[in-house]
C-alpha cells in the first residue's frame, strides 16, 4: 500500500530554514534512518553535537522536525516531521517585493547546495569508478536528453520520476551488504519561454 502523506509547499521560513547544506543532511538522515539524537547524527555527519543540536533547533522551530518518543530521559530524540514538505520551484505572484527578494535568495542557496552535492558526487564517482564490480560500473548513467512538452507533462514527467525513486530512498537494513548509497541527481530545465 502507497504511504498517505500530507504535502504542501514550503513557506518563506521553511524555505529559509532549510537553506543550509548541514540543515538538509540532517532531514536526509532521519527521513532514511528514522529518530536519532544529536550526538547520533553528529556522529554520522563527522560533525560536533553543538553544531547538530543548533541545526535541529532551528529545524523545529520551521516545522521541520519534531521530538520523537523519548528512549531515555538524558537525551533529546528528533523525527522528521510527517508533513511533506515540497520546495517551491517559483515564487507566488502576489507575493510583495521583499518577500520575493527573501524566497528568491533562499531558493538559490539550496539549489547552489544541491549543485555543489552533485558536483562532488560526480568527483567521488570518477575517483571509485573502475574500483567498483562491473555490475556497479554498468549500474551507472550520465547522461542527458532534449525534450518537447507541455508545462502539464513537464509536471507529470518529474512527479513520475521522483514516485520511482521514493522506495530507494530509506536506508538498507542492518547487515545488507547488496545496497549501496547512490547519489541521485535529476534536474529539468525549460529552455526558454512560450512564445
Amino acid at each position: 500500500m502507497a504511504e498517505t502523506l500530507s504535502v504542501r509547499p514550503m513557506d518563506a521560513a521553511q524555505l529559509r530554514a532549510l537553506a543550509h547544506p548541514l540543515r538538509l543532511q540532517l532531514l536526509e538522515v532521519l527521513h532514511s534512518e528514522g529518530p536519532a539524537t544529536a550526538s547520533q547524527l553528529a556522529r554520522k555527519l563527522g560533525e560536533s553535537s553543538g553544531a547538530t543540536s543548533y541545526h535541529l533547533r532551528a529545524l523545529h522551530r520551521a516545522g521541520m522536525v519534531e521530538e520523537a518518543e523519548q528512549r531515555n530521559a538524558r537525551e533529546r530524540w528528533w523525527q522528521r516531521s510527517p508533513e511533506r514538505l515540497l520546495i517551491p520551484n517559483s515564487v507566488p505572484e502576489d507575493a510583495s517585493d521583499t518577500q520575493r527578494a527573501e524566497l528568491q535568495a533562499a531558493h538559490s542557496q539550496i539549489e547552489s547546495i544541491f549543485v555543489e552535492r552533485d558536483e562532488n558526487a560526480l568527483r567521488r564517482w570518477m575517483e571509485v569508478r573502475y574500483d567498483l564490480p562491473l555490475e556497479w560500473q554498468d549500474s551507472q548513467w550520465i547522461g542527458n536528453s532534449r525534450m518537447w512538452a507541455t508545462a502539464a507533462e513537464v509536471r507529470h514527467f518529474v512527479e513520475a520520476v521522483n514516485e520511482l525513486a521514493r522506495p530507494l530512498r530509506k536506508a538498507p537494513e542492518a547487515g545488507d551488504s547488496e545496497r549501496l548509497e547512490v547519489h541521485f541527481t535529476f534536474r529539468v530545465l525549460p529552455q526558454q519561454p512560450a512564445e
